[in-house]
């Protein structure tokens, strides 16, 4: 009796073991059958991260109420992958068997070096108590990462060179510049304490005022205020602009040969740095075209005249050596001592060019977010019309960067008419989907500097969009023939994906 039953009991196991082998093969299948679906079409790089939405729509099935189905991202790059935290799972028991189900969710990834040609796919997995019982077969959801956005550009190109010259360097000559040489502001405190005509009370906010932040433009706004501006106006500030314009214009009593030779003389160490003036210094430092020099001349200024100006300049120094730098150690001690020298240069007070220059280091940085907000703090203590159109170009091409086409626009409609910020208006048009004034900035950039590869870059951008093949090959064999880092770019750049393989395109970037 005993051996029937336990017969009996095997024959009711097998069976079940039958029953859900097939329940759980028709599950799979089901499973595969899911429509997934992703926001946007192709990946885009905002910033240093990638965001998307990805929603799937299960068919009607039933799984035991203790499984769970999940939809499992991951994006596989250069023999790495991304994973997410977060996914899309449904418990059994939740699941309607007469109707589909929905899920739905976002996720970001950051950004990372190889990512460009990767690829983004999904699988389901059904797990029972935490414990993997099953996968669904992989899908390719979409290949590569548009990193449009990240050709937007900062700095000018100046004669034939490659690589552009970033930060502002304060001209010796420059009138925005007042106060931030080697005696800073103490003549306009002399002139102001020895005015019999304001009493020392007045004073205090007139000096309150010159000792905090803003150039020359942003205190004289600040004097306006005030309710002595008007004798200010009249007694004082004449008298100051007359003492720094005689600094500026000083006789420099050597010859430009002499210059040179005492120059050489400080650079090698024969020469205490203290024996030439600060306005000889600013000559000898625009004389000499190597950034090697430059910095051994501005390291010595520092130490003859240190001032916001000396501090300043050999920080842009350092910032255009950092960018002329490929060894990763050596480019980040640049931008530190960069940094350090910027900073001391805001010590002696916080100016609108240090401050422009900190954020030209979080921009080199990949840290677009501190970049934007250091340029607009740059911005609000500055009221000089000739600053104001750089900062508002630096704010155009963060923007860009950072997904944001709309504010890039604004910043770009009042920044200077060059060829790097027509360039990004073009950018900013063409990412907004504007492809017909994307064209228009993109021209007008070429007509500028025909030596930069960008603009045809952006106008091969345009063709590759409308389909237009010829136009593309053009103008995309122009671009790689001035720009190594744009014939690297191209054979792997998303924008191009459908035309990769085609002839025309391989002979134009060969």
């Amino acid at each position: 009796m005993n051996v029937v039953k336990n017969q009996i009991a095997i024959k009711l196991l097998l069976a079940a073991l039958f029953l859900g082998s097939c329940n759980f093969g028709q599950v799979i299948k089901k499973a595969e059958n899911q429509k997934i679906s992703f926001e946007p079409h192709i990946l885009e790089r905002f910033g240093d991260s990638i965001s998307f939405e990805l929603k799937a729509t299960l068919p009607n099935m039933t799984l035991d109420k203790n499984t769970v189905y999940t939809l499992v991202p991951v994006f596989r790059y250069s023999g790495n992958q991304q994973t997410f935290k977060s996914k899309l799972r449904v418990k059994g028991d939740t699941l309607d068997p007469y109707s589909s189900t929905e899920l739905k969710g976002a996720f970001t990834m950051p950004y990372l070096e190889g990512m460009d040609n990767g690829h983004l796919l999904a699988y389901g997995e059904l797990s029972k108590r935490n414990r993997i019982i099953g996968k669904t077969e992989e899908v390719i959801l979409t290949r590569g990462i548009a990193t449009t956005s990240s050709l937007s550009q900062i700095g000018q190109y100046y004669l034939d060179e490659s690589i552009p010259f970033l930060g502002l360097f304060i001209a010796y000559s420059d009138p925005n510049a007042y106060g931030m040489f080697e005696e800073g502001w103490q003549e306009f405190k002399k002139l102001l304490m020895s005015n019999s005509n304001l009493p020392f009370s007045e004073k205090a906010k007139f000096v309150s005022t010159i000792e905090g932040a803003g150039d020359i433009s942003y205190k004289i706004q600040k004097f306006e205020g005030l309710p002595d501006f008007q004798l200010i106006k009249r007694e004082v500030l004449p008298r100051f602009m007359n003492y720094q314009n005689q600094l500026i214009s000083q006789t420099i009593n050597q010859s430009e040969l002499e210059l040179s030779i005492l120059s050489r003389k400080i650079r090698i160490g024969e020469l205490e740095p203290v024996k030439l003036s600060e306005a000889a210094y600013a000559r000898v430092i625009d004389m000499e075209p190597g950034w090697g020099e430059k910095e051994e001349l501005l390291k010595a200024l520092t130490t003859a005249h240190p001032s916001s100006y000396a501090f300043n300049n050999l920080g842009v120094v350092y910032l255009n050596q950092a960018n002329r730098t490929i060894k990763t150690a050596e480019r980040n001690l640049l931008l530190q001592n960069a940094m350090n020298a910027f900073q001391r240069s805001n010590d002696f007070f916080q100016n609108p060019y240090a401050t422009y220059n900190l954020g030209m280091i979080y921009w080199m940085q990949d840290d677009k977010i501190s970049a934007y907000r250091t340029f607009y703090k740059s911005m609000a203590i500055s009221k000089s019309g000739t600053l104001r159109k750089t900062q508002e170009g630096a704010l155009g091409a963060v923007s860009n960067y950072n997904g944001d086409y709309r504010l890039a626009a604004i910043h770009l409609n009042h920044a200077e008419k060059n060829a790097v910020n027509l360039f990004n208006q073009g950018l900013a048009n063409f990412l907004a989907q504007d492809y017909y004034n994307a064209l228009v900035k993109f021209e007008e950039s070429a007509i500028l500097d025909l030596s930069n590869g960008y603009p045809f870059y952006g106008i091969a951008l345009v063709a590759a969009r409308n389909g237009q093949e010829m136009m593309l090959y053009e103008n995309l064999n122009k671009a790689v023939n001035k720009s190594e880092f744009l014939k690297k770019r191209a054979p792997i750049d998303r924008e191009f994906f459908e035309f990769h393989e085609k002839e025309g395109f391989k002979e134009a970037i060969r």
